[in-house]
């Protein structure tokens, strides 16, 4: 019986994750997943693709505080209600959209952990970014809302390299335990506690999965990512590892939910 084994959800895009025992799913993903990101001074976004380092930095919110901490650094905690709000234009890959301002404080600590200037931006209460191609709202995130890997997935990979790689390197949302390797490339629709998502695309997968989220480093000899390449090559020529998910309806899911697959 497949069940759901952890959740995570990601404050600030790009930056280390933080397990859930339980999660609201909204429209646009999990409540407080990648409502934050760091962009260089135009608005430009950063991610670890370039940046690795930034997978040090954990961050907490709850809708009122921000609380951001890196190994070097000192602690920062911002309230809301200090933030400047200010529209300011970003682009996360082809959809441009107008984001806000957060803090100057904020953009000089996000400046020392990138190592080169930078501020840090804010959705607000609801994203303005709209993706046409799935008619939906999305966070920060690359392109969906949601992003599921099973357990099976990643140990059929370890069976494949010499170095054991960890679940935190590929960024999920959802995992589910007691399957099959690469079960989830079957399904279309599930349904996990209060939820029914549609799996609508595989993710395909860059050399960011490379990342060692304990060191903030790159790999050596980009593993997993050639790997993956040998045999989860699919359409395009891309990696694929992972699904993408949309959530049908708002709910709450929480750790070890039955998954259903309906189709």
């Amino acid at each position: 019986m497949a069940t759901l084994s952890s959740i995570h959800l990601y404050p600030i895009k790009s930056t280390a994750g933080r397990a859930q025992e339980s999660a609201w799913v909204g429209m646009e993903g999990l409540m407080g997943d990648r409502r934050f990101m760091v962009t260089k001074p135009d608005g430009t976004f950063l991610t670890a693709r370039t940046h690795p380092q930034l997978q040090r930095v954990t961050a907490t919110f709850d809708g009122h505080t921000l609380s951001v901490r890196h190994p070097d650094l000192s602690a920062l905690e911002m309230a809301v209600g200090t933030f400047g709000l200010a529209t300011f234009a970003t682009t996360v890959w082809a959809d441009d959209f107008e984001a806000l301002t957060t803090h100057a404080q904020l953009d000089a600590w996000f400046s020392e952990a990138a190592g080169e200037p930078a501020r840090l931006l804010w959705l607000g209460e609801r994203s303005p970014r709209y993706r046409r191609s799935i008619e939906q709202r999305v966070s920060f995130a690359d392109g969906y809302p949601l992003l599921l890997i099973s357990e099976a997935s990643l140990a059929d990979l370890n069976t494949r390299t010499r170095e054991q790689h960890v679940m935190a390197q590929f960024r999920p949302n959802l995992v589910i335990a007691d399957t099959s390797a690469y079960a989830e490339d079957e399904w279309r629709r599930i349904r996990l506690g209060e939820v029914v998502f549609r799996v609508d695309k595989p993710c395909s997968r860059c050399a960011m999965v490379s990342v060692d989220p304990a060191t903030g480093t790159f790999k050596d000899a980009r593993e997993p990512l050639r790997t993956l390449a040998g045999y989860r090559r699919g359409e395009g020529g891309k990696v694929y590892f992972g699904q993408n998910l949309i959530a049908e309806n708002e709910g709450r899911i929480t750790r070890h939910d039955r998954l259903e697959v309906l189709a």
